[in-house]
């Protein structure tokens, strides 16, 4: 039997940012890997890398919990409020404020809920940093991010349940 953490570390969620050739896919909760099509980078300012990557946070969020949720129906762990104490946690949850950045701070990322994703890049980014940098650097910020939000939620946990 497949234990329901591993099922949970294989989910992979590839999306494609609408309207553009630049692609993401988480894998294992927290690894994200970002492409550009050919010349995209290149010709690509800062607003609009901003507006692309919350975008595609958005739609890797939505992937991982539509996958975790069919892991959890495979097994009979409830995840659904039974109560007002766990319709409280959901709600407080919803409000958690996560932010993750890259260590040369030319990304930030940040969320509320994991719901309402901003991002932040420095101008000039894209004119002084080569694309793979580019990528490592949001990888890099997004699983901040990703961490962040996770500890906040335990801590959360531990108050409504501990």
């Amino acid at each position: 039997m497949v234990d329901l953490a591993e099922t949970l570390d294989d989910i992979r969620v590839r999306v494609r940012a609408p309207g553009s050739d630049i692609e993401a896919e988480l894998r294992r909760r927290t690894d994200i890997t970002l492409s550009f099509g050919e010349s995209v980078y290149e010709f690509i300012d800062e607003p609009a890398l901003e507006r692309v990557l919350a975008g595609i946070a958005r739609l890797l969020w939505a992937g991982w919990q539509r996958q975790y949720r069919a892991a959890i129906d495979e097994t009979d762990l409830n995840i659904d409020a039974d109560d007002a104490r766990d319709s409280n946690f959901f709600a407080d949850r919803a409000q958690v404020e996560a932010i993750g950045g890259s260590a040369d701070e030319r990304i930030t990322i940040s969320a509320a809920g994991m719901a309402d994703f901003s991002v932040r890049v420095k101008p000039g980014t894209v004119r002084e940093i080569p694309e793979d940098q580019f990528s490592a650097s949001v990888s890099e910020a997004a699983a901040k991010l990703i961490q962040d939000f996770q500890l906040k939620v335990d801590d959360l946990k531990k108050r409504y349940y501990e």
